[in-house]
This record gives structure tokens, C-alpha cells and sequence, in this order.
């Protein structure tokens, strides 16, 4: 593994441990184009990761940032990772999952940091866990 990639997989792997308020983004935003595409997957993102169960996706780009929600299991508030995938076009696929966050964990330790050229084509998954069920995606292209 390179520096520059184990630079990025550790910035990854030290998000969840600095709560609230961490953000990873493989966008550029140093121009108009990449900050408004920044600004989108932070504050619309079009799609949700759920309604591709079983659907391919291609990627180019991840925003991840931390963030603090209410359980609705136990009522307190649970630090997650926001992950919205991002395609070629620009357009935002978002889960709450920390399963879709550790899959591009690991696509950062199989094919390095995004932005990926060319894209990664993902298909998302539905896995059964002890409470319920968890999304992650599987690399097929």
C-alpha cells in the first residue's frame, strides 16, 4: 500500500473515532463545478442507498461525514457515519449504514482513495444481522 493511500484509509478508519462533525470528501472543491458538487451531497443527495437493494451502481466520488442520531431502538443518540455515494453525473445516493461506510473502507484498501477512474460499478446489498438487517455494496466491474 502506498502513503498516500494508507494516508486515506487511516483518515477513514479515524472518522468514527472523532464523533460528530468529521467529513470525508474525494471532491475536488476548488472549483465552482466540484464545490457545488460538494454542496449537494452534503445537503440533497438524490437518491437513497436503500432503494438499490439489488441494483448496480457506478461511483466515482464518496462524502462521509459523522454524525449524531436519535435511536429509535433505544432512544439515545448514536454516533453513525452519513455516506452519500456519488456517480459520475454527480448525483447522491445516501445511507445512515455503517455498513456502506465500512464497504468503502474496504474499497479504499482494494482500489485506493476515490475519485475512482473509472468508476467502481457496486451492487448494493441487504444482509441479515441480530437486529434487523444491514446494506453494503459488493464490487462487480
Amino acid at each position: 500500500m502506498s502513503e498516500n493511500m494508507a494516508i486515506e484509509v487511516a483518515s477513514i478508519n479515524k472518522a468514527m473515532s472523532e464523533g460528530a462533525g468529521a467529513v470525508i470528501c474525494s471532491i475536488d472543491n476548488s472549483t465552482r463545478e466540484g464545490a457545488k458538487r460538494v454542496y449537494n451531497a452534503m445537503n440533497n443527495p438524490k437518491f437513497k442507498v436503500a432503494d438499490y437493494i439489488n441494483k448496480t451502481i457506478e461511483i466515482t466520488d464518496v462524502f462521509i461525514e459523522i454524525v449524531d442520531m436519535l435511536s429509535e431502538e433505544t432512544g439515545e443518540i448514536a454516533t453513525v457515519p452519513r455516506t452519500v455515494l456519488i456517480d459520475a453525473k454527480g448525483e447522491g445516493y445516501q445511507a445512515t449504514s455503517k455498513g456502506i461506510f465500512d464497504s468503502v473502507r474496504k474499497a479504499y484498501n482494494a482500489f485506493g482513495p476515490a475519485p475512482w477512474e473509472p468508476a467502481l460499478k457496486i451492487e448494493i446489498k441487504q444482509k441479515p444481522v441480530a437486529r434487523g438487517s444491514m446494506l453494503l455494496f459488493d464490487v462487480v466491474d
